[in-house]
């Protein structure tokens, strides 16, 4: 029989990915902390659950999209939360970036009720949620993961098996880590070339022929170009990341110098307001110190 599917948090991520399961015929149960999010899905066929309790009691398979490790925490151990409507057996996935300390609670929680629990961080756009071409990290048992491969295949083109529980939810912090390392590259390489009058078009012309050419730059690189910064993952949730993955460091003694200084960038683009944009508006701070902004050529006068 196909599982019952309930999916918490309707994001920017997660209401792309909760449509994907429901196009792909799974009986779907969604809840979200403002209600008015679920009702695009309930008009095409998706139940609204009250409360997380509500939504795991008709489930046999809950999956989670959340923005850190507290709202995540909340809506699993409330007293009307996930963990107090999941049944002996039932299942459960994490697809957030909530770090390694949270993900190893909410794995024993889980386990101490008898629930499978796999932590499933994605990776990928707003528009990777809508396509269902994201890509996912597990861990968790190896098991649980083949299992649970017709679920995750719903909204991603992949699922890459990475370990026992806390190798994804690293994993996922590592990728973010590199995601920041390119973004304050493009961001500065930008202002700089701006500053010398060379067009954001041209840099980009010339990386994307060379041996460092990469989709991502076309991509954040052309937000850049438009002044487009509508959110596919924002800078507030990068920022969140940053911390995660320097806490990591810094409980591992593995010095991070250089993300501690990006996630001071980040700090900056977030005191300019700009934390709920797009990922790519951290190229706003680096304007402001510089008294450069980055425009198109179709923008010029």
């Amino acid at each position: 029989m196909t599982p019952r599917i309930g999916f918490a948090g309707l994001g920017t991520m997660g209401a792309g990915m909760a449509r994907c399961l429901l196009t792909k015929g799974f009986p779907l149960t969604v809840w979200n902390r403002t209600p008015s999010r679920a009702a695009p899905l309930a008009v095409d066929g998706a139940h609204v659950a009250p409360t997380p309790r509500a939504l795991a009691l008709a489930s046999d398979i809950v999956i989670t999209c959340l923005a850190d490790p507290m709202a995540l925490e909340h809506v699993a151990f409330a007293d009307d939360g996930l963990l107090a409507g999941l049944r002996e057996g039932a299942r459960f996935i994490d697809t957030s970036t909530i770090g390694v300390p949270a993900s190893l609670r909410l794995a024993a929680a889980a386990a101490a009720r008898g629930v499978g629990y796999l932590e499933a961080p994605v990776t990928g756009s707003r528009l990777g949620a809508q396509a269902g071409t994201l890509v996912a990290m597990t861990g968790g048992p190896r098991e649980l993961h083949d299992e649970l491969l017709p679920v995750l295949g719903a909204f991603t083109a992949r699922a890459i098996y990475v370990g026992p529980h806390g190798a994804a939810a690293m994993t996922k912090l590592v990728g973010n880590m590199i995601i920041s390392f390119m973004l304050e590259g493009l961001a500065e390489g930008a202002v700089l070339a701006a500053h010398a009058g060379i067009s954001i078009e041209t840099l980009l012309e010339v990386v994307q022929a060379s041996g460092f050419a990469s989709p991502y730059w076309a991509f954040k690189g052309g937000q850049i170009a438009r002044r487009d910064f509508d959110a596919h993952f924002t800078l507030d949730l990068l920022h969140k990341d940053q911390a995660l993955a320097l806490a990591e460091g810094a409980a591992r003694g593995v010095p991070l110098p250089a993300l501690a200084a990006i996630h001071q960038v980040t700090s900056h683009a977030r005191a300019l307001g700009v934390g709920g944009e797009d990922i790519a508006a951290q190229v706003k701070a680096i304007e402001a110190a510089a008294g450069v902004t980055v425009r198109s050529v179709s923008t010029r006068s």
